[in-house]
């Protein structure tokens, strides 16, 4: 099994590296800064995925690897400082990095992952992207670009049905993004996170859920 996993260098991406690497997969891991994690089936490929020369360099490394069964777009950003941004550039910046990067890295990577048996594609989400869930307001940019990373790949899972396509919510995490006060570390998120792709199969109802197998609402 091989996997590919954006933003792996810290917090849940590296817990989600490490949990795969203990499953005996193979796995690419992309980063902007070094990897610091040492593995034989870890590849590393440093690279920002977020603008054209990474995508570059991604699709170079891509060449040369044998093929790709699972892909984690898990890298993302959260800019609290919305009501402060009067030209809109954080709402530019969290639509290309949250939604906007991972439509083009799938795009990339279908034809590659359709020559696997059981391709999956997993978007790390977020309950904040949830409208009926939102009942504290605030975060404008964040959980407006995450809904269109919902409605991305529910189309993506439209257009390609013989792929299985999944939309995680990782859990309020310790992160640098959750902060300390958040209630699940990164491996217990990990864990449960690889749990649900592990059931995940192509032809289920499209849903939003979180690490514990949860539905969420839209």
């Amino acid at each position: 099994m091989r996997v590919l996993i954006t933003g792996a260098s810290r917090g849940i991406g590296k817990s989600l590296v490490e949990k795969a690497l203990e499953q005996n997969m193979t796995v690419l891991a992309i980063t902007r800064s070094e990897m610091a994690l040492k593995h034989p089936q870890l590849i590393s490929i440093q690279a920002d995925i977020s603008n054209p020369e990474g995508l570059k360099k991604l699709s170079s490394h891509l060449e040369v690897q044998k093929g790709i069964d699972i892909l984690i777009n898990n890298a993302g950003i959260l800019i609290k400082q919305d009501l402060d941004d009067i030209k809109g550039l954080t709402f530019a910046e969290s639509f290309h990095v949250n939604a906007t990067t991972p439509f083009l890295i799938t795009q990339q990577l279908l034809p590659i992952l359709k020559k696997s048996q059981n391709p999956k594609v997993i978007q790390i989400s977020t309950m904040m992207s949830s409208i009926q869930d939102n009942q504290s307001g605030g975060y404008y940019s964040y959980r407006s670009s995450k809904m269109a990373l919902n409605m991305i790949t529910k189309s993506l899972s439209v257009d390609h049905p013989d792929v299985a396509f999944g939309l995680i919510h990782p859990g309020w995490v310790k992160t640098e993004m959750g902060g300390p006060e958040a209630p699940v570390t990164t491996e217990a998120s990990a864990d449960g996170i690889w749990k649900v792709i592990q059931k995940l199969e192509k032809g289920q109802a499209f849903r939003l859920q979180d690490f514990r197998g949860r539905e969420l609402p839209w």
